[in-house]
Order: structure tokens, then sequence, then C-alpha cells
């Protein structure tokens, strides 16, 4: 597995510049401390999103009881696109995943096949917005997924998974609010965090 940290002047700077916002954010991160977000990058988009989508909604150790099930039947390695559309959607079921889920990871191998999904080489090239307009295309990939993707494979630094419900319980923790905060406002508030939102979220998922 390889996997990458953020450099040290980067972590200094997003710090420094988030702990400069208010009161609020610099005692989160006095409290938190230093970011040490961590980059998965031995995987393929493709393969990045059979991962996410598997373990969606899962408690870690069953998602990964599951997906090793699943991985078994292609030898312990992830199955290529072609692979994956051969498989007795059966099999896959009997894994343990979903209906659902099934067809979610069958639609991805699809797309794969049809090139919506960009290679390693190709997707470097592509924006955040560009990534999340083609890759939520997929029915069952939604923006979160793509989102999760953005940050712990591409380490894209300035992304906000306004919708994600430990991002919305950080930010009513930090600010103290009575509610969870709607995505629109989160949206709204973490312009000010740019071009930080990553390292921002991060210490987000953190505050609660």
């Amino acid at each position: 597995m390889v996997i990458k940290t953020l450099s040290n002047h980067y972590i200094k700077s997003s710090v420094a510049f988030l702990s400069g916002l208010d009161k609020d954010w610099e005692g989160l991160i006095k409290k938190i401390g230093t970011c040490h977000l961590k980059i998965s990058s031995e995987l393929s988009p493709y393969e990045s999103l059979l991962k996410t989508i598997a373990y969606q909604q899962l408690h870690s150790k069953a998602a990964e009881s599951i997906f090793q099930r699943f991985l078994s039947q292609f030898n312990g390695h992830f199955p290529t696109a072609h692979e994956l559309v051969k498989l007795d959607p059966i099999l896959i079921r009997a894994s343990g995943f979903s209906q659902t889920k099934t067809e979610t990871l069958l639609r991805i191998a699809e797309a794969s096949i049809n090139k919506i999904i960009p290679n390693e080489k190709e997707i470097i090239y592509l924006s955040d917005d560009e990534i999340i307009k083609r890759l939520s295309s997929i029915k069952g990939v939604g923006i979160w997924t793509v989102q999760m993707l953005l940050i712990f494979n591409l380490g894209r630094l300035d992304v906000l998974p306004a919708n994600d419900l430990g991002i919305q319980k950080g930010y009513q923790a930090l600010k103290k609010l009575d509610a969870l905060p709607k995505p629109k406002l989160l949206l709204t508030a973490g312009e000010a965090w740019k071009p930080y939102r990553t390292i921002a979220s991060w210490y987000l998922w953190r505050a609660h």
C-alpha cells in the first residue's frame, strides 16, 4: 500500500490559515494537534470506487470481511472491469453485498469499460468538478463517494463534503449550534476556508 502524507510546509500553511480565521478554529486546532491526513494512492480510480462502495454504510470489520470474500473470487486481487462484468451477480451477492451494492459495483465496471471513469494518468488533469460530474453520473455513485476518492485517493486539497454527517456534527460542535447545519450553510461558511477545505474537513471530522 502506498501511503502519502502532506508536506510539512503545506500543513503549517493550512493550519496557520485556519487558526487565523477565528478563536473557534484556533481552539479546535490546538485541541486536535497537527493534521496527519494520509492519502492512499495505490488504487486506480476504478478500484477506489469499488472499495468505497463496498465499505459504505457498514462497520469497517464487516465491510472488510465482505470485501475479502468478494476479492477471493478473483484470487485475492481486484478484478478488472471485464472480469467483474462477466461474474454472475449471484456470486457477488454471495459475498455479502446487497442487491443495490451488487448493481452499483457492476455499473462501475461498465463505466470503466466505457471510459466514463478516467484512468490514473487522465484523472490528474481533471478538475474536482469534472471528476464529480463524470463519476456521479454512474447510478449508485453519489457526490460524497466521489469526494472521498478526491480526498483519500487523489489527495485533492480543497474538498468540502458538506453532506457528510461527521462534517456537519463537527461544525455544530465548533460553532456550538443548537442544530446540525444544512449543507448549504456549510458550503457558505466553507468559502472562508479555501483553499484548505480538505484540511478543514479533517479537523471537523475530529471536532465532536
